[in-house]
């Protein structure tokens, strides 16, 4: 897997784009990595994982930011360990952090040659958080790509989530969230 940081780094002809924070890699992530994986080798294309340098919330919100399920290069091995082709790291600043979801949505196809994106059903991107799920099905005509969006894994009766998870491991439960957070077979 190779780990980028720009558009000038990826070399590839296509891209089938994996949106999320992925923090500490769960098993609703992975679930949303498979299905991006699959996808692009169906489409002849590199898989591309985007997420983020820091949490967004430590940047635009400090006091509400939580803390880290494991560190960025845990999560990249896990990432290469589900099959992904690429690693966007993207570097989260408040100018970032401002961008029309509109404008995020048509850089990235543009810049990675996207035929597919592929988002949990609660993704949230762009100025404002005002970027979700519906906003990239609807793009998704106009800027030719596939639009994918991943229900949710559940844990029993409750969303397998980063915040499910920082829930557990606040609660005592350190072996539920390790299994939730382990790479599948």
């Amino acid at each position: 897997m190779k780990i980028i940081h720009n558009p000038e780094e990826f070399d590839a002809a296509a891209s089938v784009v994996a949106l999320g924070m992925f923090d500490g890699v769960h098993v609703g992530h992975q679930a949303l990595i498979r299905r991006a994986v699959s996808l692009a080798r169906a489409l002849d294309a590199a898989c591309v994982v985007c997420t983020f340098d820091r949490h967004p919330l430590s940047v635009l919100f400090p006091d509400r930011a939580p803390a880290a399920l494991l560190p960025l290069s845990e999560n990249l091995k896990k990432f290469e360990a589900l099959g992904a082709d690429f690693a966007l790291v993207q570097a989260f600043t408040p100018a970032y952090g401002a961008t029309p979801p509109g404008d995020f949505l048509r850089a990235l196809v543009r810049d990675y040659r996207v035929r597919a994106i592929v988002a949990g059903e609660n993704y949230t991107f762009g100025a404002g958080g005002r970027g979700n799920a519906a906003l990239i099905r609807r793009m998704a005509p106009e800027l030719s790509y596939r639009a994918e969006i991943i229900p949710p894994v559940m844990d029993g009766d409750t969303m397998c989530s980063s915040t499910w998870i920082r829930q557990l491991l606040e609660a005592g439960e350190t072996e539920h969230a390790r299994r939730l957070m382990e790479i599948e077979p």
